[in-house]
């Protein structure tokens, strides 16, 4: 079995995705959180300079966090078992990406780092990225839960009986939001729901409780 290593701030963000695949699936991995004083000079290793990143045990770096999680869902059984089955855990979990990369653009300062000093900009944001944001979630939000609805009627995952990456993007996608306002998802019972059986597997309810607690 290869060995893993997820380079990220050490905040959830765009890695905790990977971090949630990878506890569902009771797999060891190497949580190299890197702070912002160190950034200057590891963004050079990292291709495109950027991270998340997803080290295999040889040294290939991979960048871009939904094509690590879909990696790491398809080696790991969360990913569906047709292409069709793929295809429909993949927009799904796109969706929820839109939502989180709008989210997290909210606390980027011009040069697209994170300013912490701000959490809660979504108590009272009237800025460009607030009103983006809020744009997103009405264009998304409404379509996912009709989505969830349409196997087994909601009441399990967006597969139906399996969990998938598109189940835990739901998750870690809309945690930070779910944070700051509690009544987030009020208009959609099925997705709260759904958040809650995520959250409720064993092997996630373990890493869930054992995590860094961070505000991003």
């Amino acid at each position: 079995m290869p060995s893993y290593t997820i380079h990220y701030f050490n905040h959830r963000g765009r890695a905790e995705v990977c971090r949630m695949l990878l506890a569902a699936a009771g797999v060891k991995y190497n949580d190299r959180r890197i702070e912002s004083s160190e950034w200057a000079v590891m963004r050079e290793l990292m291709p495109c300079s950027m991270m998340p990143v997803l080290e295999f045990d040889d040294g290939t770096k991979i960048p871009q966090s939904m094509a690590m999680a879909r990696f790491l869902a398809t080696e790991y059984g969360f990913h569906g078992n047709t292409n069709m089955e793929k295809l429909r855990v993949d927009y799904i979990s796109e969706c929820f990406y839109d939502i989180l990369d709008d989210y997290l653009r909210m606390y980027h300062d011009e040069h697209g780092r994170m300013r912490f000093e701000q959490f809660g900009v979504m108590s009272n944001g009237t800025s460009e990225k607030y009103l983006r944001f809020q744009s997103t979630c009405r264009r998304i939000l409404p379509y996912m839960e009709k989505t969830l609805e349409m196997r087994s009627s909601g009441n399990k995952f967006f597969m139906g009986e399996q969990m998938t990456l598109a189940d835990i993007m739901c998750y870690s996608a809309l945690e930070s939001p779910m944070l700051e306002d509690s009544s987030f998802l009020h208009s959609y019972p099925k997705l709260q729901s759904l958040r809650n059986r995520v959250k409720n597997q064993p092997n996630i309810n373990n890493y869930l409780k054992m995590r860094n607690c961070t505000e991003f």
